[in-house]
């Protein structure tokens, strides 16, 4: 008996999430209701409630694994990068960057439907401010990997913070376009890597790379 309850319960909560990311993905996260998500999963208000607190800790349950996912994979990066030897930053930069941005592609395809709610349905919750952490990430990453490598004697130039904080979030904002947008994996792949190629070339201009 034990079992079969368990199971219908996994079965109500499953349909739960899946109305509850329609209703999210039509409607956004600050016009969505308690109410029109019970409505779409065939449930009363009531139930839902009985597990779920509110819309908040249902939207969180879609999207906390695939956010944190990818910004772990994220500051793993980060950290390993600066790990390394400043000749091997100097050397490496663009082709660790791109391994790295390629591996994050696929992270993000592999959950399209929630980084699509965190991107373009998020208002009113704390994932609206997800990419600006990671572009307050990249923007400290990049004042670290202009004093390691000219602490190791080579020459490069001064920025200042504001524009490298806004070159990281014209290049973090470019990145996701492609959930903006619903380009395919491939599509979105071939867009980021001509991204990339812009960011390089005008990060070597800026710092005399």
């Amino acid at each position: 008996m034990g079992y079969i309850m368990r199971e219908k319960d996994d079965s109500a909560r499953g349909k739960i999430l899946e109305a509850a990311k329609a209703e999210f993905l039509e409607r956004g996260f600050a016009e969505a209701s308690m109410r029109t998500i019970a409505e779409r999963a065939g449930f009363t208000t009531g139930m839902l409630y009985s597990r779920f607190a509110d819309k908040s800790e249902i939207f969180r349950e879609l999207v906390d694994g695939p956010a944190d996912e990818l910004y772990n994979y994220f500051m793993t990066a980060q950290n390993e990068f600066a790990g390394y030897s400043p000749e091997y930053q100097r050397r490496e930069m663009h082709p660790y960057v791109a391994q790295k941005i390629d591996r994050m592609v696929d992270l993000i395809y592999d959950n399209f439907d929630a980084f699509k709610l965190i991107i373009c349905k998020s208002g009113g919750t704390s994932y609206e401010y997800y990419v600006d952490k990671m572009i307050d990430v990249e923007t400290e990453s990049t004042f670290r990997f202009i004093d390691a490598v000219r602490g190791a004697g080579f020459q490069i130039a001064d920025i200042r913070k504001d524009l490298a904080h806004m070159l990281a979030s014209a290049m973090f904002n470019g990145m996701f376009e492609v959930v903006m947008h619903d380009l395919s994996r491939e599509d979105a792949r071939q867009y980021i890597l001509k991204l990339q190629e812009f960011f390089n070339a005008g990060w070597d201009k800026l710092l005399g790379l």
